[in-house]
């Protein structure tokens, strides 16, 4: 990973934390797929790490319903522990503004 990809690691997961201490954040995969369906997530984030069942299954649905889908360069232990989580494959953004905040410079 070269440094402009780590500062981008970084700087999202940060935005992810302003998010979830914002109570703006959802994770988990089925939340997250619940979340999408209700039309509450504007965003995805994953981890580097996820299975191959899970990318699928929030890949499809967030081409589905035509929902951002950002891979994150790191582990799900470290996605988790951005958002004061154990481990975490995936998350969703449910606010427009922390939305916009996360989509930049993606």
């Amino acid at each position: 990973m070269n440094h402009n990809n780590t500062e981008k690691t970084r700087e999202l997961l940060f935005r992810l934390g302003l998010a979830k201490k914002a109570g703006k954040l959802i994770s988990g995969t089925d939340m997250v797929c619940g979340g999408i369906r209700e039309g509450k997530v504007l965003v995805v984030v994953t981890s580097l790490d996820l299975s191959e069942n899970t990318a699928k299954r929030i890949g499809d649905r967030c081409r589905y319903y035509g929902i951002p889908l950002i891979v994150c360069e790191a582990s799900k232990d470290v996605l988790g522990a951005a958002v004061g989580k154990p481990f975490a494959a995936c998350v969703g953004i449910t606010d427009k503004n922390l939305s916009r905040l996360i989509l930049r410079n993606q």
